[in-house]
């Protein structure tokens, strides 16, 4: 027992100590940004980072430039004022962000860029630490599992891998995917189905992870969520159409395409990609369209199969609140969000930060088990003032399939992933020589993570009936 606490003890500095120096590292970047409002320049090399196309967006969808937001020569002559004209631009750093993320962005655009940087770094960072801590609260709501402490452990955890420091140096939109996901799953699971869908389109922003999510929905039977998610997804577009024009709206995917076929635009990197496209780009180093349409193909051809497991799920629980369906329910999501993840045709690493939302959908088992082996005494301490267990189910009985999950072996090579995911992602940017070998490293290590969350989904049934 001394022995399982001193390392339980070792585990809970070093994360914590990880995380300080992860923070630290973090908090650098902000740094050089408020002393320095030229931060992106190297010497002679113009490093304008992903945040100049979201500060591009606030500006330009209030200038007099508001209906040619996706005119190339637009958006280049926009780099060049911002930067200086004397310093070469090698290809255009193309913004094809959704119209809608233009009118979230009118307030970043009205500060100074690096000022700019650094509020948007803080406010969707903070965003995603609130949604996170509402997800986490809601699937561990148990009594003897909700606790502050591994929470506090957990988020460490997740804000201290290099997905969440790439989100800050690129200043990307990861951390407002993180919040409109975890929103609508923390919704979904109270019931509270239109605001899961109105989230969920909000998720919006990086369209290309919103097709399993909804099938997803679609074959939860989620009518009301999907009803939502449409009203929302429109109401977004007229909005933004009235700022830039309906013509952009009609013709945004065509914008899509032609951003990620064009030799003209930089940024796209499909070869170094976390998802099957990169490890296809790749491979197929002069046929990249080729690549982008293997993966589009295999994106749509997981539809069918995702939404008939949906579907049984749905049929095989009974009462729609028993513990059969709420545990299948969790890994279910979990297992499409990282299947998006995967067969995304623009997955880069800072995306990888989602894998968050898996992680808090199907980390209960394990809380579960170490509460009884009494193994997660210095974690699981603060124990809720009163059940928050639904009427109708039988918490023995959710413990004692929760038990039966944690005990099967693919249980716990998911729980050994994640509990190694920052630490690995650090090893994966840094020793592995390539960004391709990266891009592959994370790949690989999101397939495994899928397979393991779809075999426990499969057991779960056969596991409750053993139990």
């Amino acid at each position: 027992m001394t022995k399982s606490r001193n390392k339980h003890s070792f585990f809970l500095f070093f994360a914590f100590f990880f995380f300080a120096v992860s923070q630290f590292l973090t908090f650098f970047l902000l740094y050089r940004a408020a002393v320095n409002i030229h931060w992106y320049f190297s010497g002679p090399r113009l490093d304008l980072t992903d945040f100049s196309q979201f500060y591009q967006a606030g500006q330009l969808i209030l200038s007099k430039q508001a209906h040619a937001v996706y005119n190339p020569d637009v958006q280049e002559t926009w780099c060049l004022g911002l930067i200086y004209p004397h310093i070469p631009v090698k290809g255009l750093f193309y913004n094809q962000s959704v119209p809608f993320l233009y009118l979230f962005c009118i307030p970043y655009g009205l500060l100074p860029y690096n000022t700019a940087y650094i509020v948007w770094c803080l406010s969707t960072g903070l965003m995603s630490l609130i949604a996170l801590t509402l997800l986490l609260n809601q699937c561990i709501s148990k009594p003897g599992l909700k606790n502050r402490t591994f929470i506090c452990l957990f988020l460490a955890m997740t804000y201290s891998s290099i997905p969440a420091y790439l989100t800050v140096w690129h200043g990307q939109t990861t951390y407002l995917m993180v919040t409109c996901m975890a929103l609508s799953m923390y919704f979904l699971l109270r019931g509270k189905e239109s605001l899961c869908g109105f989230w969920l389109s909000l998720s919006t922003v990086k369209p290309q992870y919103i097709l399993l999510p909804l099938v997803a929905l679609l074959g939860l039977n989620q009518r009301r969520a999907l009803i939502a998610l449409f009203l929302t997804e429109a109401a977004l577009f007229a909005l933004a159409g009235c700022f830039m024009g309906f013509e952009n709206i009609l013709h945004y995917p065509l914008t899509l395409i032609s951003a990620e076929s064009s030799s003209r635009f930089v940024g796209v990197n499909p070869h170094v990609m976390a998802s099957l496209r990169g490890i296809l780009s790749a491979g197929m180093t002069h046929n990249h369209k080729l690549a982008m349409l293997i993966t589009v193909i295999a994106l749509f051809a997981s539809l069918i199969p995702v939404l008939i497991l949906g579907r049984k799920i749905v049929k095989g629980a009974g009462a729609i609140n028993s513990s059969t369906y709420e545990l299948r329910r969790n890994f279910y999501l979990a297992f499409v969000y990282m299947l998006a993840l995967v067969l995304s045709p623009h997955t880069h690493y800072f995306d990888c930060l989602l894998v968050a939302v898996p992680a808090a959908l199907t980390i209960r088992p394990w809380l579960t088990a170490r509460e009884k082996t009494n193994e997660g005494s210095k974690i699981d301490t603060d124990t809720a003032p009163e059940s928050r267990d639904k009427p109708g189910q039988e918490p023995d009985a959710v413990s004692a399939a929760e038990l039966g999950i944690a005990s099967q072996k693919s249980y716990k090579v998911l729980v050994g992933l994640l509990l190694a995911y920052p630490y690995l992602s650090w090893v994966y940017n840094f020793a592995l020589g390539s960004m391709e070998a990266e891009g592959i490293a994370f790949l690989c290590t999101n397939i495994a993570l899928t397979v393991a969350i779809f075999r426990v989904l499969i057991k779960i049934p056969k596991q409750i009936e053993q139990k």
